[in-house]
């Protein structure tokens, strides 16, 4: 039997007999967190709901590590755990215009100059409704891929999706934003 097929199974094998320890568990999470941190803070808008959604995912992966094979997939079981959990969480609070107040509460500390700092809030807040705008689905694929530069594949195993859906959403994702960005693109730098 392969290793996969008894994760799938659940059942036990020897390198999944004795559950992650702590400290072992402790440096993999302080090695994977800055990512998956990143990700759902771009995801949901809000450093500090992010931070709840990480902390979330990390005490979950924590309570059920003999489960799972943390040791060899901790960083592609807590990125789908994450994405999961801030899925839930989005759907959970539909409320569009506190997300965009958030992102924009995020952007660039200080500009070179007024102008260009007027400039720079307008391309960037243009860009954040885009991508807010896009389907969930789309827009977890972008950020993952794009923003987190993961690949097609562990985008689709963080998402439960296949590599072709993965790559159909990306798709659809440029395709929506490159439409809704078309004049801030035609300006250039």
């Amino acid at each position: 039997m392969r290793r996969q097929d008894s994760v799938r199974t659940g059942e036990r094998t020897p390198a999944r007999d004795a559950p992650l320890g702590p400290d072992a568990f402790a440096a993999l999470a302080a090695a994977h967190r800055p990512r998956v941190l990143r990700f759902a803070t771009a995801f949901l808008g809000d450093r500090h709901l992010a931070e709840d959604v990480v902390q979330e995912a990390l005490a979950r992966l924590f309570e059920h590590r003999g489960r799972y094979p943390l040791d060899e997939l901790f960083g592609p079981y807590l990125v789908k755990t994450v994405a999961r959990l801030a899925i839930d969480l989005r759907r959970s609070r539909r409320v569009r215009h506190e997300q965009l107040a958030r992102m924009r509460a995020t952007l660039s500390d200080v500009p070179p100059s007024p102008a260009a700092a007027a400039e720079i809030g307008e391309v960037a807040d243009r860009v954040g409704v885009a991508i807010a705008a896009l389907p969930e689905r789309e827009r977890a694929c972008f950020l993952l891929t794009v923003c987190e530069r993961l690949s097609y594949r562990e985008a689709g195993e963080a998402l439960g999706l296949t590599y072709a859906e993965v790559n159909n959403a990306i798709h659809r994702a440029r395709t929506a934003l490159r439409v809704s960005l078309a004049d801030v693109m035609e300006q250039g730098p």
